[in-house]
Order: C-alpha cells, then sequence, then structure tokens
C-alpha cells in the first residue's frame, strides 16, 4: 500500500512516431525484447481503427515487466485529447514503471500529444525524452509523402530520425536518406538506419532538449564558440561561424521564449535585416520561434520569406548567413529578434 501512496514523477517517456507501414510495431518488438530484466516498462499504442491489431502483434510480449495498454478508435495526439490524459495516467498508477513508451497512430499529428504531455497533471508525471520518428527511406521522396502534412509534422518535431527496413533498402536510397536529413531544420540529435527495427536501446536515454547545437551547415570551419547571452526572459545560447566565404550566427531560446508572431515575422523578414548591410540575394534565413500553443517556421532566401506553422516543439532558434563582404552586426540582430518577445 505505502508503494500505490508514492507520488508519480519523472518516468522516462519516449514517443516513437512515423507514417503507416514504417515498422514502428517492430521497433518496439526489438526494444521489448532486450529490455532490462530488472526494469518494468509500460506501452501506450494507439490505433486510430476501431479494431486494435498493433496491440495484438505485442500482447506475447506482455508480462515480465511489461504491460502493455491500447487505445483503439480516435487519435492521441488530438489536442485537448481527454483519453489520452486518462490513459497516461492510469498506466503510470497502475503499472509505476520505470520506462513510458507511446506509439501514436501513423496518421497522428505528434504536437498536440507533446503539448498534453508537457502540461497540466502530466507535465510532472513524466520526463520527455527524445521523440524518435522512423521513416521507410525508399519512400522519403516520393512527392506523395512528401505533400502529407502528417508526414512533415513527424519529421518536424522528431529529435532523432530512424531509416527503418534499411535490410530491404539499397545503399544508394541509405545515402539518399542521410543526405536528406543532414540538412532538415531544426537538425536532428541522432540519425541512423536500422534492420528489423533493431535501433540502439541507448536512443531511449537520449534528453528531449539535449542535442548538441548547429549552425551555418556546410559554411563552418573548425569549432563553433557557444557563447551564454542574457536577456528579461533568462538565458540563451548563441553561437557565430565563418569560412568559406561566409559568415553566420545562431540562436538558441528556450522554450519559456515567447515571441509575438507579427513582430517576429516583420523583424526578420523583407525587406531589410537589422544589422545586416549589403548581405543582398545572398542573405539566407532560418528560424523556428514559439508564438504562444503555436511554433511558426520562418524560411527566408534573399527576399523571399515563407513563414508557416510547424510541429517542432522544442526551442525556439534562429540561424542566419551572409556572405564575408556584408558587414553585420550580430549584437543588433539579437537585440531586435529579442524586442519581439512577449511582454
Amino acid at each position: 500500500m505505502a508503494e500505490s501512496l508514492t507520488p508519480i514523477a519523472a518516468v522516462p517517456t519516449t514517443l516513437i512516431t512515423g507514417f503507416f507501414g514504417v515498422g514502428k510495431t517492430t521497433c518496439l518488438r526489438s526494444l521489448i525484447e532486450r529490455k532490462p530484466a530488472a526494469e518494468k516498462w509500460a506501452i501506450l499504442v494507439n490505433e486510430f481503427g476501431e479494431v486494435g491489431v498493433d496491440g495484438a502483434a505485442l500482447e506475447p510480449l506482455s508480462g515480465d515487466g511489461v504491460q502493455i495498454r491500447e487505445i483503439v478508435g480516435g487519435c492521441l495526439c488530438c489536442t485537448a485529447n481527454v483519453p489520452m490524459r486518462v490513459a497516461v495516467t492510469e498506466i503510470l498508477r497502475r503499472v509505476r514503471p520505470h520506462r513510458l513508451l507511446i506509439e501514436p497512430t501513423g496518421i497522428g499529428h505528434p504536437a498536440g500529444l507533446i503539448d498534453e504531455l508537457r502540461s497540466g497533471g502530466l507535465a510532472g508525471a513524466i520526463d520527455l525524452h527524445a521523440v524518435i520518428c522512423i521513416v521507410d527511406p525508399r519512400l522519403i521522396h516520393d512527392e506523395r509523402i512528401q505533400a502529407a502534412q502528417v508526414f512533415r509534422d513527424q519529421i518536424a518535431i522528431a529529435d532523432v530520425l530512424i531509416a527503418g527496413k534499411a535490410d530491404l533498402a539499397s545503399n544508394d536510397e541509405i545515402e539518399k536518406f542521410h543526405a536528406w536529413a543532414k540538412e532538415l531544420f531544426p537538425p536532428k540529435s541522432h540519425i541512423a538506419a536500422a534492420a528489423e527495427g533493431n535501433i540502439d536501446l541507448s536512443l531511449l536515454d537520449e534528453k528531449w532538449g539535449g542535442r548538441a547545437v548547429e549552425t551555418t551547415r556546410g559554411h563552418g570551419h573548425g569549432e563553433n564558440v557557444m557563447e551564454i547571452r542574457s536577456s528579461k526572459a533568462g538565458t540563451f545560447e548563441r553561437i557565430p561561424s565563418a569560412g568559406d566565404g561566409y559568415q553566420g550566427c545562431g540562436w538558441v531560446f528556450g522554450p519559456e521564449f515567447v515571441f509575438d508572431h507579427g513582430d517576429i515575422a516583420d523583424c526578420l523578414g523583407p525587406p531589410g535585416l537589422a544589422g545586416i548591410d549589403g548581405a543582398g540575394a545572398a542573405l539566407r534565413l532560418k528560424g523556428v520561434f514559439r508564438t504562444g500553443r503555436d511554433w511558426i517556421l520562418l524560411n527566408r532566401s534573399g527576399s523571399e520569406c515563407d513563414i508557416s506553422e510547424i510541429a517542432y516543439r522544442r526551442d525556439s532558434r534562429a540561424e542566419v548567413i551572409v556572405p564575408d563582404a556584408a558587414a553585420a552586426d550580430w549584437d543588433k540582430l539579437e537585440a531586435a529578434i529579442l524586442d519581439c518577445l512577449k511582454n
């Protein structure tokens, strides 16, 4: 009885996302089979249809330190989803696991699930770890897949990106996967390929919010020096870099930094950019910003700028690249960005 009265807190929790048919359930089976004997795991599986299949596939592995709960009909990822909160709370209280793994439906938009797990009573009960997304490397360049918003959301929110079914893909397809994954913004903490769902077990311990910062990829040389800066909203990171005729600077702000959508769009969009003179059409800028419950991606090249919603939820960040010939006052640009914070 004493154990049941102990508060549930900071249970390591990993989301394993991905489109239909990429091998999420196979990955879960592999992870369960390699579970440390002394640990108790809870598995929460969501299927969109009314007939549960994934749960049935995993059921033979239930027991001996593994408890599996399946939710059918509906989507765990829907915002303000009461069944999801109830399911997570119930399985944590009943199992009191050392680790919780959640597999949303293949058409689930994970941003809503992340928001729910980090709010209200669940925020203290779980310790959200890196989000793992599995993709089929043979299909990532399929126009129908790329056009699917849920696919783009799953990729954007992932910290770890895995090419599943690597045993069925050619070497060329795996190489193209790595090339594509390395160009994603924001960058991923870990990119790998896995056959038969055998991802590295240590990825479950990778922290959400713990990835290394990358800036000006393809232009920097040597080691970038990260600076810790201060503002009214708290501390943040600034990372300047230079090389190959370009100079750049990146900023990473914690999720407590909330920006005004209109102000940040005006600040970083055309025509000019505070502190930058002479960049012209060569200016390149990418940024992700929290603007309240929503997050936006700002992608600017020269005088062309596109702003769209993004499922990413880790931190706000921006990176700017300009030619060496341009005069760049990073302090001035930084001040302009900070002026866009909501009061």
